[in-house]
């Protein structure tokens, strides 16, 4: 508004001028030739009438247009001022006809100028918009878009590519040599081959991949595609094109090259065949070359002909196998794992056992789109298994033998046993008998005063008796090793209990303690279990009897309540000859110190060893001595 008020006052100046301009030679005129003739009052008047028409012409000429011109100029003013094109000039029906049709064009230009600028603000934030996407697109992917100007040799890129090179685009400028100087030495050739053949061929299109060296001396791996834009004489003027960065990608490739390696490098060492196909075997994509030294084929004619395997089967397992394919067909989403063993015929004749297993490999919708199997070479595990048949059979046929021979010991065990029992025990008896008669007919005679004579039929007596309780504990001891085990649940304190009565009925008048302790229950035979204990008791009793009082306690450890234990106060034994205190006939102690035959503790531990137990002992010297039973758990005695 400034701009426009000082150009209209500047426009009355210059016609105040016009005026002053065009009445001055008048009165110039005027005073030069009439100066003489006319009075000077009347020239005066005239002059002031001439100036005032001038005035009025110059008043209506600023009424009825520089008004008009004044409101024009501002509502330009307003336009360039704020962009608003709908700004009206008012009261137009009052100003004259060319004003009106001026003001009408102006409103008319107006709009269509407000339509284009629309357009144009429209089109200018797409054009923005899509620039923004494509700068945010290419730096997300890591990529750079460029246009290379090919007449004056200047490039503009976007940053995407260059940020993964470590550099703002400020610094790499627009000189089209700045990135062809960080292309490697050994794919720089290469690279301008490629786009040297586009240049100068028909090929508007060009793709390279090449190394770009970075920042810090490092190389990334980069794809660069453009295309040429020629001239009218087709000679190239510009390229469009976008360099992407590849190091990701070449670096897991490079991870699958060395994966692979690793892969064929373990499968073509092993002896088993290992082999993927697609789904139905309807191509075979790997197969190592074991199948080669197994089936005596080629592994190309199994490329070539997948099913071709089939040939190598024998003809007796073949049918089994095509059976057991179709029934479960390879590449099934109920396929889970297969497995048959068969038999393979070699070119030259010779069988092999094989065991085939085959599982799927399935994609992220569960469909199965690999099958891959390993077949192994069975052979020496199935002659293996014919050996150990016959070993088998072989063995069986011995136990058989064995058997027969143990019935037949076992008989005459028995009829050793009756002969025992019969044929020894008379001598014996007559022996003890004639003795008895013979002390009776000395005392007769008076000749038993005879010391020697009375010690010798008692020696005769007493070997007798010990005779008959060698022959009693043999016997004893044949029948619990011969005897059949009933397995019924035990109580032992109760069972412990009803050995002390029997052994304190055998010893009338004499106090021993007894503490008796929890003790669990167990499986097996009653009769045999009350013997084992009713023999320990009556042990420690009888190697305690010169205690007072002999003390015997019958419990379970602390720390392990399947251990039970006998234990007495008694002389104790070296722990150096613990191992013959189980063995038949065998003795610590003199039969003058100790009475006994050797069978007892032999056959505690027969019994304790049918039922699955251990039985060891402990002692010191003068300190009595502890046996110690450990029993299998019920549970396992009850499948016996």
């Amino acid at each position: 508004m400034m701009f426009w008020s000082k150009s209209f006052n500047t426009l009355h100046v210059h016609l105040a001028f016009l005026v002053v301009l065009a009445v001055l030679p008048l009165y110039l005129f005027f005073f030069i030739h009439n100066a003489d003739r006319v009075p000077q009052l009347e020239c005066a008047i005239l002059t002031l009438a001439a100036t005032v028409a001038l005035a009025i012409v110059w008043m209506g000429m600023e009424f009825l247009l520089g008004r008009w011109l004044r409101l024009l100029a501002q509502v330009s003013c307003n336009i360039a001022q704020t962009g608003n094109f709908r700004v009206r000039i008012p009261n137009l029906r009052y100003a004259p006809l060319e004003i009106r049709q001026l003001a009408q064009s102006f409103n008319a230009l107006a709009d269509s100028l407000e339509q284009q600028l629309t357009q144009l603000r429209h089109v200018e934030a797409e054009l923005r918009r899509a620039n923004d996407r494509l700068q945010m697109g290419a730096a997300a992917i890591n990529a750079t878009i460029y246009e290379w100007d090919l007449t004056n040799q200047t490039v503009e890129r976007t940053p995407g590519l260059l940020k993964v090179l470590g550099y703002e685009p400020e610094e790499t400028g627009t000189d089209a040599s700045w990135w062809h100087e960080r292309i490697h030495p050994d794919d720089l050739q290469p690279a301008y081959a490629v786009l040297s053949s586009a240049l100068t061929g028909n090929s508007n299109d060009f793709e390279a991949e090449y190394r770009l060296r970075d920042r810090y001396g490092e190389y990334i791996h980069v794809w660069e595609r453009g295309s040429i834009v020629r001239d009218e004489q087709g000679h190239p003027v510009r390229i469009f094109g976008g360099s992407l960065d590849l190091t990701a990608r070449h670096q897991i490739e490079e991870q699958l090259r060395q994966s692979e390696a690793q892969f064929r490098q373990i499968a073509e060492n092993l002896r088993e065949v290992l082999w993927m196909s697609t789904p139905g075997l309807a191509q075979i994509i790997y197969v190592n070359p074991a199948y080669e030294q197994m089936w005596g084929r080629t592994c190309e004619s199994l490329y070539a002909q997948p099913q071709s395997f089939l040939a190598g089967i024998h003809p007796e397992d073949r049918v089994d196998l095509i059976a057991v394919l179709e029934q479960k067909p390879l590449g099934t989403k109920l396929l889970e794992e297969a497995s048959h063993e068969c038999r393979i015929v070699r070119p030259d004749g010779s069988v092999r056992w094989v065991l085939s297993r085959a599982f799927p490999i399935q994609d992220g919708a569960g469909e199965v789109y690999r099958i891959v199997g390993l077949v192994e070479d069975i052979t020496q595990r199935k002659q293996a298994e014919v050996q150990t048949q016959q070993l088998n059979e072989t063995l069986e046929q011995r136990v058989r033998e064995r058997t027969a021979q143990l019935e037949s010991t076992n008989r005459e065990l028995d009829a050793f046993a009756y002969s025992v029992s019969h044929d020894l025990r008379a001598p014996i008896r007559h022996i003890r008998g004639f003795a008895d008669a013979l002390m009776q007919r000395l005392e007769t005679k008076e000749a038993i005063a005879d010391a020697k004579i009375a010690s010798y039929i008692q020696t005769i007596q007493d070997s007798s008796i010990r005779m008959t309780q060698l022959i009693d504990g043999l016997l004893a001891l044949s029948r619990v090793g011969r005897q059949s085990l009933t397995n019924a649940p035990v109580c032992l304190r109760e069972l412990v209990e009803a050995a002390i009565a029997l052994v304190t009925s055998a010893t009338p008048g004499k106090t021993i303690e007894f503490l008796v302790g929890d003790l669990p229950a167990i499986d097996g035979d009653p009769v045999l279990l009350q013997q084992v204990f009713v023999n320990l008791i009556d042990n420690a009793v009888k190697f305690s009897c010169d205690r007072q009082p002999p003390q015997i306690e019958i419990g379970t450890l602390p720390e392990d309540s399947t251990i039970i234990f006998v234990k007495d106060n008694g002389v104790g034994f070296q722990m150096e000859y613990a191992d013959q205190l189980f063995g038949a006939f065998q003795r610590l102690h003199s039969q003058k110190e100790f009475k006994g035959t050797g069978i007892g503790l032999a056959i505690v531990q027969r019994i304790v060893h049918r039922h699955g137990g251990e039985i060891w002992a402990k002692s010191i010297p003068q300190q009595g001595a502890t046996f110690l039973i450990r029993f299998r758990p019920a549970e396992e005695s009850r499948s016996w």
